[in-house]
C-alpha cells in the first residue's frame, strides 16, 4: 500500500509540468486514503507522513503529504482519538452504519451538515433521485450548449477574418496567423471562395 500510494502521489505531483516548465509550477499535493483495511502497525486512526531528516526530523519540503485514514481503527477502544476532532468525525460519518448517526455527526461539523443534506436530497425515493439528476444534467446540457454557442460564434468570426483577408491578398500563412485557424483550415475557405 505504501509503494502504490507513493507512486500515485508521484504521478500526481509531476503531471503538472511539461517539458520545459520550470520547477516553481509544481504545487503541493496531498494524497488521502481512506481504507477499510488496518494497513499501518500504529495504534493510531489517521497517520500522515512528510519528508523527514532522519534524525532531527527537519522536514525537507511541504509539497509531499500522505495520510492514511484507518476506518477499522474506530472500533479498536484502546486507540486515544478525540471524538471532537475534524478529522474523527469525518471517518465517523464515513463509516456510519445509521441514520441517527449521521444527523448526530451533521449537527456537530457545519462541513459533515453540509455533506449529510446533499446525501439527503440524493438518497430519496427513486423519482426525487431522478428528478435532481435530471435537473442537474439539464444544468450540464445548458453550460454546454452555451460553450459550444460560443465556439461556434468564435469560428465563424475567424472564417470571416480569413476570408477579409484573402480577398486582400494576404498569403494562406498570414491568414491562418491572424485568424488563429490552421493553414489547412484557411487553404479549405481559399478553395470555396474559388468555387
Amino acid at each position: 500500500m505504501a509503494e502504490r500510494t507513493t507512486y500515485y502521489w508521484s504521478k500526481m505531483y509531476t503531471n503538472q509540468i511539461k517539458s520545459g516548465d520550470t520547477y516553481d509550477k509544481l504545487k503541493k499535493c496531498i494524497t488521502i486514503n481512506i481504507v477499510d483495511f488496518e494497513c499501518i502497525p500504529l495504534d493510531k486512526i489517521h497517520t500522515s507522513y512528510h519528508i523527514t531528516e532522519g534524525e532531527t526530523g527537519y522536514r525537507l519540503t511541504e509539497v509531499f503529504e500522505i495520510h492514511y485514514l484507518e476506518l477499522p481503527k474506530l472500533e479498536n477502544i484502546n486507540i486515544a482519538r478525540d471524538e471532537n476532532e475534524a478529522i474523527t468525525q469525518w471517518m465517523e460519518f464515513i463509516d456510519a452504519k445509521s441514520r441517527e448517526v449521521m444527523e448526530m455527526l451533521s449537527q456537530k461539523n457545519k462541513d459533515i451538515k453540509k455533506a449529510y443534506d446533499m446525501l439527503q436530497v440524493i438518497s430519496k425515493d427513486e423519482k426525487a433521485r431522478m428528478a435532481y439528476e435530471a435537473r442537474e444534467a439539464e444544468i450540464h446540457d445548458q453550460m454546454t450548449r452555451i460553450e459550444t454557442a460560443r465556439e461556434e460564434g468564435a469560428n465563424k468570426k475567424a472564417i470571416k477574418i480569413a476570408q477579409n483577408l484573402l480577398k486582400m491578398g494576404f498569403v494562406i500563412e498570414q491568414v491562418a496567423q491572424a485568424s488563429e485557424l490552421s493553414v489547412e483550415e484557411v487553404e479549405e475557405i481559399k478553395k470555396k471562395m474559388v468555387h
